[in-house]
């Protein structure tokens, strides 16, 4: 099978007009009504920047940017700070003016002392943006819908016409055959040191590495041996936040301390969380040191390479997040490749149609690990031991993984009073039904159940990091309202879509599944993502009859059949004393 450069630029095209056709409704709609309407927009004042957050206050009138949402935040001149100006100017219009504009993105809400204000916190602000405004205080900011990546697809677009390039026609012009995929199993604990022997014998291999492997453990191990014989490394990932996480790994503190780690676009918090990181403008390699850039930057990086190769190393993490491009860009940048991800899971994210993607056959260039995995001779690893997990939680994770997953976790379990009846105290998931109405997106029964769990864990212990996911905006909107009603200011619950979240790890996931579009709530690779997050419990919430839809996924419905028969509960929509009755169970308010 050959793709073909024409037919792989055409896609990159009609995504790309996807991405701006979408974005542009958006853009140019008259800004008031982003505001007003359909409440895209906010307007609040800066307070201050404390350990690298920025700090802004909101009116309650209306409602606050989610906790997780990325938006553009802007200063404005003077007479448009005042929304009352905006008049019918367009949010292209306001953007056109502005002084100042960074992303950011909102992670807490807190209210003020002055009951009429909530204080949003925020990070991921740029260096140039905080310098602008912290001696600022009380400057008001306009937030705004995040802009969609629009110069990482032409770049890609560039990468896929470059001719020249041996290292892009290795990726893009291969005759790919498809055969059955069946990595080497990697069982023992130092994988760096057997990826170190491979990439010796090897320019290119491909590492699957399930739910909490340690894959980016292995990379900081790997990346401090690479530095330490003198070689030029860059490790490229699709989020800013799997870059510091690998930066902030004590296998690199040496390297850190020596100022020998370089980040291109280094914002607020990074610099306040690792002030030794070194910012860098223009991607080079640099002997005996680690570069740590997106793929959003790698990729110009690579569309504007006049030279074939110049790191030693390109370390590909989150790849199963890569276009099948990416590949060929980090191809086009190093002599040997290391492309780290996990094919059980979320593919690229894409805002073109689902139809016109399978009219098209454009699935091969959005799945880019899947197909290298599936067709290339490069070879191919599988690390099966989880750090995260407990052997039980192991076991059902690992039935999307040929059941090769071995817990090496010998944390014990702490339990929850309020959840005692409930919960395996080994850990791992549990299965809670209930009764939900047919195509409902937000049963109101079992969003208040999902809270009401919510706010008994914390009633245990108040520390806990717990996430809430589910597949639709339209529910995480409803489950945020509940579970903000229903917990403390300061508890740490995130309550997101599981696109969102890919690589959050927590202590307990809720998995909240409407009775609505199965063959997308649980199709198996987001159904994989949102069960393996969680170190201790996994709590998936569902309508009594979800086992009756005829269409699921043979991985998932054994994961749900097995768990019905050993961990699961069934909560029917009724009350007595007082308290929700289940059966013989009852949860005391």
């Amino acid at each position: 099978m050959r793709i073909g450069r024409k037919r792989h630029w055409q896609f990159l095209e009609d995504e790309l007009k996807a991405e701006t056709e979408e974005f542009n409704k958006k853009f140019l709609s008259k800004a008031i009504a982003l505001l007003v309407e359909s409440e895209e927009m906010f307007v609040g004042q800066f307070l201050k920047f404390r350990d690298g957050e920025m700090i802004v206050k909101f009116p309650n009138t209306r409602s606050l940017p989610r906790r997780g949402e990325y938006l553009m935040c802007m200063v404005l001149p003077d007479e448009l700070r005042d929304y009352h100006n905006w008049g019918d100017m367009t949010y292209r219009d306001l953007y056109k003016v502005r002084y100042y504009a960074t992303e950011a993105v909102c992670i807490w809400h807190s209210p003020a002392e002055d009951k009429r204000f909530s204080l949003v916190g925020f990070n991921n602000v740029n260096m140039d943006f905080a310098s602008a405004i912290e001696s600022a205080p009380g400057i008001i900011l306009t937030f705004a819908p995040q802009w969609p990546p629009i110069d990482y697809i032409m770049n890609l677009q560039k990468i896929v016409n470059d001719q020249l390039s041996s290292g892009v026609s290795e990726v893009l012009d291969s005759d790919y055959q498809e055969k059955k995929w069946e990595p080497y199993l990697i069982k023992q604990d130092n994988v760096a040191d057997f990826v170190y022997t491979q990439l010796n014998l090897t320019d290119t291999m491909i590492l699957q590495g399930p739910p909490g492997t340690g894959k980016t453990y292995m990379i900081s191990e790997l990346c401090s041996k690479l530095c330490a014989e003198g070689k030029s490394v860059m490790v490229t990932a699709l989020t800013n936040r799997a870059l510091m996480e690998i930066a902030e790994k004590p296998q690199l503190q040496l390297l850190l301390e020596e100022g020998k780690i370089y980040k291109t676009n280094i914002t607020k918090d990074e610099y306040q969380e690792l002030k030794k990181l070194q910012p860098i403008k223009e991607l080079t390699p640099i002997k005996s040191a680690l570069v740590l850039s997106t793929y959003y930057i790698t990729s110009g990086f690579a569309a504007g390479l006049s030279i074939e190769k110049p790191f030693d190393y390109i370390i590909m993490d989150e790849a199963s997040q890569a276009l099948l491009a990416m590949f060929a860009a980090s191809r086009k940048m190093g002599k040997r490749n290391l492309w780290v991800g996990d094919i059980k899971q979320l593919s690229p994210i894409v805002s073109l149609n689902g139809d016109r993607v399978k009219v098209c056959d454009y699935g091969y260039m959005i799945s880019g690990l899947q197909v290298l995995s599936d067709n290339s001779s490069w070879p191919i690893y599988q690390l099966t031991n989880t750090y995260r997990f407990g052997q039980r939680s192991a076991d059902y994770t690992g039935l999307f993984y040929d059941g090769t997953l071995v817990s090496r976790n010998s944390k014990s379990i702490r339990l929850l009073p309020s959840l005692n009846k409930i919960l395996n105290k080994d850990g791992g998931p549990t299965l809670v039904l209930t009764d939900m109405g047919a195509s409902d997106m937000t049963p109101k029964f079992a969003i208040f159940l999902a809270a009401y769990i919510v706010g008994s864990i914390l009633t245990d212990d108040i520390n806990k990091n717990i996430s809430v996911l589910t597949c639709f905006r339209k529910t995480t909107r409803e489950l945020q309202k509940a579970i903000n009603r229903a917990i403390p200011v300061q508890a740490n619950v995130r309550v997101d879509t599981v696109a969102r979240i890919q690589g959050l790890t927590t202590d307990i996931t809720l998995f909240f599944v409407p009775n609505t579009s199965y063959i997308r709530t649980l199709e198996p690779h987001l159904f994989n993502v949102a069960t393996s997050r969680a170190k201790e419990h996994t709590i998936i919430i569902a309508d009594k009859n979800v086992l009756e839809y005829p269409i699921l996924n043979p991985q998932v419905r054994a994961f749900l059949e097995k768990l019905k028969l050993e961990q699961s509960v069934y909560i029917p929509f009724a009350k007595q004393d007082g308290g929700l009755l289940s059966g013989n169970m009852l949860i005391n308010d």
